[in-house]
């Protein structure tokens, strides 16, 4: 059972419950409340866009609107495995529901590549030769529906404040994040997760969400908590800043995460922007696109990215001309983002070590 919440934990932390919801065939799918929605698959003949949900929280408790045969009980509470059971497994009641548990595990883990869950590290899905033309099909029968993350009310940041008042932290202050800068972002303290807080805001710079980050990397395997959840997907970290200094510089700066956004303010750098997850997303780069044709992007990653890495990223730019600030003579050490060293590394990176960023060119058997 343990394996199974870390499951979910890691579906929450790296936002892939949506995914899971494609992976079964659902549609219209949207963020809610703090809980995922969508239509069934078309096979069921439903136009409910509401029906099946998913709450963000470390159960995942799920429910299909006027379904009796998947409803919870004294016993039995659905979650996403349920889900899975019901709506591709085609289980019914709650005794079918709970026997096809592992059934329902294995359809999460291999949509996902997850299969280290799946019979130890060696394990090997099949391949499957028609799998290119499935993803096509499942695209043209796909719809989704995307609402904006709820917005919340400021005086939800008073709970990681002194009196009202935003709380930098020290560490940070020591690693170049000003305590001006701190004040600026409204970079907070969660007492019960022991974590530093970072609101994070839409593109007008309204409140959509509260992350929580260990204050060392060794305190926690989970870098990352969100405190208050929202859709990381549909957001930039600090775009209601950078956005005019991006349409002045015509040039645009992407790190990995929100505290090089900050570093590289106090150096002076302003056109920066933060993905906040691992992979572009993309609503994240019809934002980028929208700002304008002649924007020059540039992906600035940390330390020990590879190639390929950033080249999928890049890829997602379709019809864009993209950069990326790649260091081949190690200026950096560690997983150092390049504005970590400080603004001279960043300078020089930025004079030298910046590419184009060209696709893979595809390999052509005769």
């Amino acid at each position: 059972m343990s394996e199974l919440q870390d499951i979910k934990k890691r579906l929450l932390e790296e936002d892939k419950v949506e995914e899971i919801y494609h992976a079964m065939g659902c549609e219209y799918i949207s963020y809610s409340g703090g809980r995922i929605e969508a239509q069934l698959p078309q096979r069921y003949h439903s136009n409910n866009k509401r029906a099946v949900q998913t709450k963000l929280n470390r159960w995942m408790t799920s429910a299909i609107r006027n379904k009796p045969d998947f409803k919870g009980s004294d016993t039995f509470r659905p979650d996403i495995f349920s889900l899975v059971s019901y709506i591709v497994h085609d289980k019914r009641g709650e005794e079918e529901i709970r026997h096809d548990l592992h059934n329902a595990k294995k359809f999460i883990c291999e949509s996902l590549g997850w299969t280290e869950y799946l019979k130890g590290k060696d394990y090997k899905t099949k391949k499957d030769y028609v799998a290119p033309l499935k993803a096509i099909l499942k695209d043209k029968q796909r719809v989704k529906e995307v609402k904006p993350n709820p917005i919340l009310p400021e005086e939800v940041l008073d709970e990681f404040y002194f009196y009202g008042k935003p709380l930098p932290y020290k560490g940070w202050i020591e690693e170049g994040i000003s305590y001006n800068t701190q004040i600026m972002y409204g970079i907070g303290f969660d007492l019960e997760s022991k974590r530093i807080t970072i609101p994070m805001r839409n593109r007008f710079g309204q409140l959509v969400g509260v992350k929580g980050r260990i204050m060392k990397d060794e305190d926690d395997d989970r870098k990352y908590l969100y405190l208050y959840r929202y859709l990381n997907r549909l957001e930039w970290f600090n775009f209601h800043y950078a956005h005019p200094y991006i349409l002045t510089e015509k040039k645009v700066f992407i790190f990995e995460a929100e505290k090089s956004c900050m570093k590289a303010f106090d150096n002076g750098v302003y056109n920066t922007l933060a993905i906040g997850a691992s992979e572009i997303s993309p609503e994240q780069v019809q934002m980028i696109k929208q700002i304008g044709l002649d924007i020059e992007i540039i992906l600035c990653y940390d330390k020990g990215i590879s190639l390929d890495e950033i080249r999928k990223n890049a890829e997602i730019f379709n019809g864009r001309k993209v950069y990326a600030m790649y260091d081949v003579d190690d200026l950096l050490t560690d997983k150092n983002s390049p504005i970590d060293q400080g603004i001279e590394t960043w300078n020089k990176l930025l004079r030298d070590y910046v590419f184009e960023v060209k696709p893979k060119k595809k390999q052509v058997v005769n």
